[in-house]
């Protein structure tokens, strides 16, 4: 089931190089202004776009949020080159992603979208189904599941948690912390879930 927030938009076809640049103007001004400090016509004026322009494409502040977030995610979970090496290649993938998070407005912005969540259920419901999404269908997935066929790990091994054990450490260091993720902690969180018996089988290969 697709993770995207459906959001009807009418009038005019899109202008993608207006979109982007609202989407980006968005995260910014989150990072750097919180959520309640962030309107929409802020984000119109940082986007040198106008309002009636922002509003064809998102009803709300919720929706246009959310995009943006969704959007800022979907980049930082693209899929790496591979190696062929799964280990070297989960390394890879997931300090790109504590790279997104601690580098750019994306961290800054996601941390500021749910410390308010908590007061808004529709912020908070749009940004379950996100990161949900950004887990489910990130470039982490299929590399945990080779893992696991290649014996790396359990055959019985839970695959969502194991998800959320890769992407849970930079999250609440990001959110509960409140510090960057390092990326170059990530070659560590894989061996740790890979454990040193499968590094040994996986380096002898």
């Amino acid at each position: 089931m697709s993770t995207d927030i459906a959001i009807q938009r009418p009038g005019r076809p899109r202008d993608d190089d207006a979109t982007a640049a609202i989407l980006t103007a968005t995260l910014r001004l989150l990072a750097a202004q919180g959520y309640a400090g962030t309107s929409t016509a802020d984000v119109a004026a940082a986007a040198r776009a106008s309002k009636a322009t922002v509003y064809r494409r998102w009803p709300s502040k919720v929706a246009l949020v959310a995009e943006a977030i969704q959007q800022g995610l979907r980049e930082a979970h693209a899929a790496p080159a591979l190696t062929g090496d799964v280990r070297e290649d989960l390394a890879q993938a997931l300090a790109a992603k504590m790279q997104a998070l601690s580098e750019g407005p994306l961290g800054g912005a996601i941390r500021a979208v749910i410390s308010h969540a908590a007061h808004e259920p529709e912020l908070s419901a749009a940004m379950a189904m996100i990161l949900a999404g950004a887990r489910d269908h990130g470039a982490l997935r299929p590399l945990v599941e080779e893992a696991r066929r290649q014996g790396l790990v359990a055959a019985d091994a839970d695959v969502w948690l194991m998800l959320d054990l890769l992407l849970g450490a930079p999250f609440f260091q990001l959110l509960v912390r409140q510090v960057p993720p390092d990326p170059a902690d990530a070659r560590a969180l894989v061996d740790l879930l890979l454990g040193p018996a499968a590094k040994a089988k996986c380096d002898a290969a």
